[in-house]
């Protein structure tokens, strides 16, 4: 059955329409075809997918039949102790935990951890998976203790990884759930605004986003800071209605608001709230007066006026306390609206704001002459001008607007936008810098975290400048904070927060009190040490992140990557292949051969279509990465193109490569073993290709080693030749591609043929055997 990706992908695209219905026939009748042609592995596919979809509409007895298909199917296939059996015996102790058939869950779930143990690494994301899913089975029996431990294993793991942030966030939303559960309260709140803050920064507004909502609504009834869980319980309703429909989580979450709003009503005073905060004041100001104000008043603008509070405050930051009182802080909120809505309506709405009650719930607003132009009504178009020095019209000049005036602009929160022109601008700054000026960022933060803190500092110590030194350090924190805000792609605020901050960004608790503790230290010793321990830290932030490709601690070492990579980043993908192509034929140009140069490296235009025909199937990360790593080694005089051919002997020509061997670096057993893991993935898409488009395969180069002679080279040997040159960080990136491949169950092989044939005029696979 050629066609099960092809149905796979028609059922997405359904049920992104609410067309359940439609998608649920199309996979039954993808069975029936699958059955008919005895098609196993397209039938296993299937029922995985049936068991799902029957789940998610809590059809319980469709999902068992599913799962006991599908249990039945493994066993004749042979597949114990496979990672397809595993991830099968996944989504059917998903659909038995979902039924409440709790003990048989377990079971599943045991037999899938005991494939895991053997055929993948502690760490391997597959098993974070699994330690989530065990997790809300054992909420589900109460075990709230060992649930937790599940997801810090998860964790532990998710976190390792760069482009994890749907997992990252979806496990914190799991913990916050258990937390709250065993009155951990403050960690629920920390693992609620990481899970929020990820799902937002990534724009992802899914059930999980919802789950994260209303366990942050809870957290807050609890503080009885009932304006803040309503909020919270209100977004999570809205989140599902427009997802799942009114559902049973949809009540539960409707439950909770009504007791907040009869808490509120029991409640009415702000005093009764604790850890009052201006944000939550200046809503209920709006809601409370302002609202109305501008419904009786303005009902022909209502839809025009965009209303919230965002900006330079304290209290738009949420790092308001105590001392914030003193001034502007207090009721109060930002109207902001369009040029032609301000020329109509500017003078008359500010004069109604004015006219407002001053005082509210106890608290009056002392407006600073700093913060005068903080509040009220204002254009669009002014707000961003005030802070960025630029219209809304033309492009930002990254140059010109500061780190704390983007992180300004983007704080706070939106109470209203009908019109969405203020918040579309807001939502293109969250994004946060472009990856070139991001690059470059970084490069002046590793170098002067460098230049600071691990040489000056020692430098003004030996010449007795001890004012200077201290100008070092204090230079040397600044830029090890930003960087943690660069890494976690957002806009480090003002010096005075860049600390307290740092608690608000993810996995950033170990650094925070490394500075915090550096901070407090008196003798140089001490200090350069911590400095030292930052560094470490930091090294490996930037690595994880995918900005460096190694951790070396002596930060500076990595600014002329970060100032290539800027380079490159300012290049589309198609571009970086381009580049990627043309230097790989340069370098294979200079490859001499025992016998004479190879016709086929006077081939441009063929090599060109090998090559960009794979390198059209990677990541930007990868683009980036491979071709800083290419131009880096050709610049030290290191050919890559001629390392492969030359590692390809190893199997073609074993007595010349003993001979040459020794010119290679050398590769370690547990890079061998990630090298060959991939060669063996690769090699089985390659001969699931061969047997689908056998005259196509016949045109390609012999698939096993074990064909290898002096005048043949097969796919395998190439692939491991080839794979064997990349750098650790490269093949830890690339490693991961190939898994995501399987994962999504595509081949890898199909795709680079695809691009393949395309580039010599064909429009399919298809068309491109009948022409052979």
């Amino acid at each position: 059955m050629s066609d099960v990706n092809k149905i796979l992908k028609q059922v997405d695209e359904l049920l992104a329409h609410n067309k359940g219905y439609e998608a649920e026939k199309l996979l039954q009748e993808g069975l029936r075809q699958a059955v008919a042609e005895s098609d196993d592995n397209s039938l296993l596919t299937l029922l995985n997918e049936l068991m799902g979809y029957y789940r998610e509409i809590s059809e319980v007895e469709a999902s068992y039949r599913m799962g006991e298909q599908a249990r039945a199917l493994l066993e004749r296939m042979n597949l114990q102790g496979t990672i397809p059996y595993a991830n099968t015996m996944l989504n059917i102790a998903n659909a038995y935990r979902a039924g409440g058939r709790l003990e048989d869950s377990m079971e599943c779930y045991r037999k899938v951890m005991e494939v895991y143990r053997v055929q993948l690494e502690p760490d391997d994301m597959l098993v974070a998976s699994l330690l989530n899913n065990i997790s809300l089975l054992y909420q589900e029996m109460g075990e709230f203790d060992q649930a937790r431990e599940s997801l810090l294993k998860a964790l532990e793991i998710v976190e390792k990884y760069p482009n994890t942030a749907f997992e990252t966030a979806v496990t914190y939303a799991n913990l916050a759930a258990t937390c709250l559960e065993l009155s951990q309260d403050e960690e629920a709140a920390e693992a609620c605004r990481r899970s929020i803050m990820i799902f937002e920064r990534e724009n992802i507004r899914d059930t999980h986003y919802c789950a994260a909502l209303s366990s942050m609504g809870t957290y807050y009834y609890k503080k009885k800071n009932f304006v803040a869980a309503a909020d919270n319980f209100r977004k999570a309703m809205d989140g599902i209605r427009k997802s799942l429909g009114e559902n049973e989580f949809y009540q539960r979450v409707c439950e909770n608001l009504k007791a907040c709003e009869c808490a509120m009503q029991d409640h009415d005073d702000l005093s009764a709230i604790v850890e009052l905060s201006g944000l939550v004041l200046c809503q209920a100001y709006y809601e409370t007066y302002g609202k109305n104000m501008i419904h009786e008043q303005f009902p022909d603008f209502e839809n025009k006026i965009a209303v919230g509070l965002v900006g330079e405050g304290s209290d738009c930051f949420g790092f308001d306390d105590d001392l914030s009182r003193d001034h502007d802080w207090g009721p109060g909120f930002c109207m902001w609206l369009s040029e032609e809505t301000f020329e109509q309506i500017g003078r008359e709405l500010q004069s109604a704001y004015d006219q407002m009650p001053r005082e509210f719930r106890g608290y009056q607003r002392n407006t600073s002459w700093y913060g005068k132009e903080r509040m009220g009504v204002m254009t669009i178009s002014s707000f961003y001008q005030r802070l960025l020095g630029r219209t809304v019209g033309g492009e930002i000049n990254w140059s010109e607007a500061s780190d704390s005036a983007l992180a300004a602009a983007v704080n706070g929160k939106v109470f209203r936008d009908d019109e969405g022109i203020f918040t579309a601008f807001r939502s293109k700054l969250k994004k946060g810098y472009p990856e070139p000026v991001l690059y470059l960022k970084i490069a002046e933060s590793v170098a002067r975290f460098s230049q600071t803190g691990q040489y000056n500092y020692s430098r003004m110590l030996e010449r007795g400048e001890k004012t200077a030194a201290q100008i070092m350090i204090a230079d040397c924190l600044r830029e090890a904070m930003k960087l943690c805000y660069y890494t976690e792609g957002c806009y480090p605020p003002h010096d005075k927060w860049l600390h307290k901050g740092l608690l608000e960004l993810s996995n950033c608790e170990e650094i925070y009190g490394i500075l915090t503790d550096l901070t407090g230290r008196m003798d140089s010793d001490s200090i350069a040490e911590q400095v030292e321990k930052a560094a470490r830290w930091l090294a490996h932030r930037l690595y994880t992140a995918g900005f460096i490709s190694d951790t070396e601690p002596y930060l500076d070492t990595h600014t002329q990557e970060l100032l290539m990579k800027s380079a490159y980043a300012q290049k589309e993908n198609e571009e970086l292949v381009d580049d990627i192509a043309k230097i790989e034929f340069e370098a294979f140009d200079k490859v001499r051969n025992v016998e004479g140069r190879a016709s086929c490296q006077n081939d441009w235009p063929t090599f060109s279509i090998m090559r960009k025909s794979q390198y059209l199937t990677w990541n930007r990360p990868m683009l980036l990465q491979y071709l800083y790593d290419f131009q880096r080694e050709y610049n030290l005089g290191h050919n890559l193109i001629e390392e492969k051919y030359g590692r390809m002997m190893a199997s073609t020509a074993p007595e010349e490569y003993a001979g040459i061997a020794h010119r290679f670096p050398e590769i370690s057993d547990h890079k061998g073993s990630i090298i060959e893991s991939i060669v063996r993935m690769q090699v089985d898409w390659m001969e699931e290709f061969a047997v689908e488009y056998p005259s196509l395969a016949e045109n390609a180069r012999s698939i096993h080693t074990r064909e290898d002679n002096l005048y043949n080279t097969s796919y395998e040997t190439y692939l491991r030749g080839e794979i064997s040159t990349y750098s650790d960080k490269m093949l830890e990136l690339y490693g991961r591609y190939v898994v995501e491949y399987a994962k999504k169950k595509k081949n890898l092989t199909a795709d680079i043929m695809l691009n393949s044939v395309k580039m010599y005029g064909y429009g399919s696979l298809e068309e491109a055997c009948l022409a052979n």
